[in-house]
């Protein structure tokens, strides 16, 4: 790999002050790419090239510094990586008086090169796992077998069925973490600074995200400022083995979340076979998130919403805004029948009542009211919408209704 400014001029800053010499690095064209003295970056070494070219180290007096072009006194090295040249590493000085330093410089380069190049294939490998799972979720899919094979090389099965979840970080941008992140910084660019500290918390969301759903197979991402996509392969395709799987896992991310002042939801879409089923289970578990937050607000989190569980939510979510104010008019068509909509206790009475199966006493306790109020609340809703909300039919319409209003 070929040694870049950035990565030289990186190693020449930390040792430096270390050494106090000046240092050059140049790349394997006998171009100084990191140098103390900066005037001399992009300029050609021929002592330099001469190392490159014998693969042995060449020591410059300040006489034969004056022959070569772009040299000065000093002790040049040969950087190896994997074996190969890939460039040169020198002290300016003369040569009894820095030749100590040679062979210690030379290895401490050589590792932070080591460094420099594992962490950029490790960052080039999540870049290449994430374009390949958002070309899974945008349907960007030309020839299956060509996809499955790249998969193998990326080190996924993808003949394992999976389920898409998406993981929404909550509270991430609120005031509280904005003053707790700001302390952390002294930096002037406040603005800029707490950028940085954000993407930096994201970066650390999303390894702590891989840490604990640690499996392999398992496909994760970064997907926005505050969402996370796991191509989740379950461990059997059956709803209940997913569901306490999910929620055995759920508790170690909820433990080690805490340290960042942040809540989270994971929607979780359904099973489909074949790569376009994916596609699907995606949209569900993004879907199932968009409903949750309507209809949580204010209230508590729960930690996951299951697209199989929501299948009355995620059809109504479809509907068109013609279609609904339709069945509205249809529903509410009694003269003052809309009114009940407006009146909240009777509202929230009739929510309770279906959450509690259409069970007076359930609901009396949960609203902490007696059952004769909460059967006078009903009476009132048959008088003013014709509906009665004990009988099947008219409870399914209220039903209805209500949800459609949640999600729209």
């Amino acid at each position: 790999m070929e040694i870049t400014h950035e990565y030289a001029q990186s190693i020449v800053e930390k040792t430096k002050d270390l050494l106090g010499k000046n240092i050059n690095i140049m790349n394997s064209l006998g171009i100084i790419v990191g140098s103390s003295d900066k005037s001399r970056i992009d300029t050609f070494h021929e002592g330099a090239a001469e190392v490159i070219k014998t693969g042995k180290g060449m020591e410059i007096t300040s006489e034969q510094a004056e022959k070569l072009e772009g040299a000065k006194p000093g002790v040049n090295l040969p950087i190896y990586l994997n074996d190969k040249i890939a460039g040169v590493v020198g002290i300016t000085g003369e040569p009894d008086e820095v030749r100590p330093f040679g062979q210690l410089l030379k290895i401490s380069v050589e590792t932070m090169l080591k460094q420099f190049f594992l962490s950029e294939q490790l960052r080039m490998e999540q870049n290449a796992k994430e374009l390949y799972i958002h070309d899974i979720i945008n349907g960007n899919i030309q020839d299956d077998n060509m996809f499955f094979a790249k998969g193998e090389v990326l080190g996924y099965d993808m003949s394992l069925p999976r389920i898409a979840l998406v993981v929404k970080i909550y509270d991430f941008d609120d005031n509280k973490n904005k003053e707790d992140l700001l302390k952390k910084t002294h930096l002037k660019n406040v603005k800029h600074s707490l950028d940085l500290i954000v993407q930096e918390r994201q970066e650390k969301i999303l390894d702590c995200i891989k840490s604990v759903y640690n499996d392999p197979q398992h496909m994760i991402s970064h997907n926005g400022s505050d969402n996370y996509i796991i191509l989740f392969a379950p461990k059997k395709i059956n709803i209940d083995t997913i569901k306490n799987q999910l929620r055995e896992i759920a508790e170690v991310f909820q433990e080690r979340l805490k340290k960042y002042s942040v809540n989270f939801c994971i929607g979780v879409g359904s099973y489909y076979p074949e790569l376009t089923g994916l596609r699907k289970s995606y949209k569900e578990a993004v879907k199932a998130i968009q409903i949750q937050d309507k209809a949580s607000a204010n209230n508590k989190l729960p930690e996951f919403v299951f697209a199989f569980d929501m299948a009355l939510e995620m059809m109504l979510a479809n509907i068109s805004e013609e279609t609904i104010q339709t069945y509205k008019s249809q529903v509410l068509s009694k003269h003052g029948a809309a009114d009940f909509l407006d009146d909240i206790r009777l509202v929230k009475t009739l929510r309770v009542y279906f959450a509690s199966d259409l069970n007076i006493s359930k609901t009396a306790e949960e609203l902490k009211v007696t059952r004769n109020t909460v059967s006078s609340r009903l009476d009132e809703i048959k008088r003013l919408t014709g509906l009665k909300p004990s009988n099947f039919n008219d409870a399914v319409k209220l039903k209805v209704l209500l949800t459609t209003i949640d999600l729209k």
